[in-house]
């Protein structure tokens, strides 16, 4: 019989905890048996080896390693950057990252970004495309290959108009594009689009591992990498770089011999002059250059690699219970209808004589956008951690109460949009009221995607939420700005001279060079003989802090479509810096036509 204790077989001399003893002698002869006794053997548990959290680990004996302890494994993302570098051909990959940093140099590091920044996206797609799908057996996905109609137009926007801030918004959109695209492209992600899985993929793949994989990959490049199975690079590779890290090297000595002999300085002078070469701009092409190719040599190892982390997909739970957050929503509501009772005052019977136009559209507008961004994350919320009923849906009550207050949000959009309209048909436009109507737009949409998914919650809203994001803001980008601001300033006044006004100094200083056209129209139509000349003075002080009068021919990379339509009217104007120098000498300098801050105060329903 075996009786198991603690997990032991009791089974005499087998039994660890039994003390062994030896065989007892044979008694015959008279004698008595003699004990001898010993210490007893006991069997050692193997040693408790700590598990280590940050890096991988393998027993020494395993996959043909001999010896006793354990061997650091690498990290997966470190063998998939390996295996790439062993495939690629790093001489040409070397050849193509200096290229692409000489375009980053005279593009996105420029004070006017224009056609350069179209050419440098393209260089991107043209160059580095191939080496990310070499050995990609799978096919776009169609997400993947959506995203090139928004990319084309953000891209082709910097070639045609210069408007500040539309084109910022505009590069920052290209960069979250070109993320996620490549990331998809690459098969780096197993995430769909606009999926946080998506997200977090493409974050990772263009922020953590190309710092991560920078060692080995220029130990690769410089021919240092002992992996056998990796591709060194080649020769030429090796005397491009070399070029780049010896153009610092050799102009920091042309400095200092220069200032060591006066002879010499001369010589270089001449030569300098003779090549129309900028020692100081080749100086930072070159640091530039280097820049980039850190990081850009490394992220297309990471891309080629195909390399993501697996997420572990879990079920989350709902600790918001459906009637505690019903009550609180219908409590909420009540303050909501009397809001949008007041609001349906104003829109329909009109402003009370103790308000003003202009104070009733300044006031709240802020606080209105901020009312309905929180509502929207409120209700998106509740909708995913309210606990749900035996037919896995939220609960009729509460869907009640949050398209109740999505319906008070539609009444406050509404009247946001009204004041918007009102102070612009009042005071002109300007680029705040542009860009409050399209967050007025922004808001709408969301409202009306929060109202979509409380109806059905299977509703996957996150593409749709994208998608309508990428079409505003590629359409904010892609429009030119300043000079519809202008236009629309400039017919407001010529369509009723006698009643409207217009405000000439921010035509000046604070519009592009898109708004030189509809300046030239005023300019030539203006009633006014003062606006007139204001209108040319305006031109001038655009066109001089845009650089127009310097010209693009040294710096290639700014020129857009809006600048020349701007330099051909500054010619045939006959408005040079001449004209500037004239504006700051006369008395317009000191007069500002019509500001809006004069009359603004005043009541102005009748010019509504």
């Amino acid at each position: 019989m075996n009786n198991n204790v603690n997990g032991y077989p009791s089974n005499g001399a087998n039994d660890p905890r039994i003390p062994s003893y030896p065989t007892p002698p044979n008694t015959q002869g008279g004698q008595p048996p003699v004990y001898t006794q010993q210490q007893p053997v006991y069997q050692q548990p193997p040693v408790y080896q700590p598990p280590n959290y940050y890096t991988q680990y393998a027993p020494v004996g395993q996959q043909g390693v001999s010896g006793g302890g354990y061997v650091m494994q690498k990290p997966d993302y470190a063998v998939a950057a390996e295996n790439t570098l062993g495939s690629m051909n790093i001489g040409l990959l070397t050849v193509f990252s200096i290229l692409f940093g000489w375009f980053c140099a005279r593009s996105i590091w420029i004070q006017h970004t224009g056609v350069g920044m179209t050419v440098m996206g393209a260089a991107f797609y043209l160059i580095y495309l191939p080496f990310i799908m070499f050995r990609q057996k799978k096919k776009v996905s169609l997400g993947a290959a959506l995203l090139f109609l928004p990319q084309i137009a953000l891209l082709g926007s910097f070639a045609v108009w210069s408007n500040p801030f539309p084109k910022a918004i505009g590069l920052l959109l290209s960069l979250a594009i070109a993320m996620v695209q490549t990331t998809l492209i690459a098969g780096c992600t197993a995430g769909k689009p606009f999926s946080y899985e998506l997200l977090a993929d493409a974050c990772s793949t263009f922020i953590a591992y190309p710092f991560m994989n920078l060692v080995t990959t220029f130990k690769t490049v410089l021919g240092l990498n002992k992996d056998k199975s990796a591709k060194k690079g080649g020769t030429g590779s090796k005397i491009g770089l070399g070029l780049v890290l010896s153009i610092p090297v050799v102009l920091i000595l042309i400095i200092l011999f220069a200032n060591a002999d006066s002879m010499f300085a001369m010589w270089i002078d001449m030569i300098v002059k003779a090549l129309n070469i900028n020692l100081g701009r080749v100086l930072l092409d070159v640091i530039l250059i280097m820049i980039t190719m850190l990081y850009v040599m490394p992220l297309v190892v990471t891309l080629r690699s195909g390399y993501h982390k697996e997420y572990e997909h879990k079920d989350y739970n709902r600790p918001i219970d459906a009637v505690i957050i019903t009550t609180v929503l219908f409590a909420a509501s009540v303050v909501y209808l009397v809001f949008v009772a007041v609001q349906f005052r104003y829109l329909f019977i009109g402003v009370p004589k103790e308000l003003t136009y202009a104070e009733y559209c300044r006031r709240g507008f802020g606080e209105l956008v901020f009312v309905i961004v929180l509502t929207t994350a409120v209700i998106i919320t509740v909708c995913l951690l309210t606990k749900q009923n035996e037919s896995g849906r939220l609960p009729a009550y509460t869907k009640a109460a949050l398209l109740l207050i999505s319906a008070c949000d539609c009444v406050m959009i509404v009247s946001a949009a009204r004041r918007v309209v009102i102070y612009v048909d009042g005071y002109g436009m300007t680029v705040a009221r542009f860009n409050a109507a399209v967050l007025i737009l922004l808001m709408a949409a969301c409202v009306v995607i929060t109202a979509l998914k409380i109806l059905f919650e299977k509703l996957k809203v996150s593409a749709m939420a994208g998608a309508v994001l990428i079409v505003v803001l590629t359409g904010y980008a892609c429009f030119n700005m300043d000079g519809f601001i202008a236009q629309y300033n400039v017919n407001r006044y010529l369509n009723h001279p006698t009643e409207k006004k217009i405000d000439m100094h921010y035509l000046t200083y604070d519009l592009s060079t898109g708004a030189i056209p509809a300046l030239e129209q005023l300019m030539e139509e203006a009633p006014d003989s003062k606006v007139r000349l204001h209108a040319k003075y305006a031109i001038a002080m655009i066109a001089d802090d845009n650089d127009l009068f310097v010209g693009d021919e040294y710096h290639i990379g700014r020129w857009s479509w809006d600048r020349q339509r701007a330099v051909d009217i500054l010619e045939a104007r006959n408005i040079t810096e001449k004209t500037v120098d004239e504006y700051y000498r006369s008395d317009r300098y000191y007069y500002d036509y019509d500001d809006e801050d004069d009359y603004e105060e005043e009541d102005t329903v009748s010019q509504l």
